[in-house]
């Protein structure tokens, strides 16, 4: 992202729009980086790894249930 970075875009975006989700996409993964993101205010996460297994749910999750979702043990 040219301008500001992902976390950064996301925090912006919370104080702006909190109603939105913010889903995080990222080729990389990790507890920390989950943490990371969790923390700028996305209620979502996926890894370009396991998109395919993952997607759906978190769009099921975040749009349909308004719930969270964070693959891991991170869960809330």
């Amino acid at each position: 992202m040219p301008v500001m970075g992902g976390f950064a875009a996301a925090k912006e975006l919370r104080q702006l729009r909190p109603e939105i989700p913010i889903l995080f996409y990222s080729m990389h993964d990790g507890l920390q980086l989950i943490k990371e993101a969790k923390q700028a205010g996305a209620r979502g996460f996926v890894s370009k790894s396991r998109i395919s297994d993952t997607l759906l749910d978190a769009l099921d999750a975040l749009v349909v249930h308004h719930k969270t979702f964070f693959p891991d043990a991170t869960n809330d």
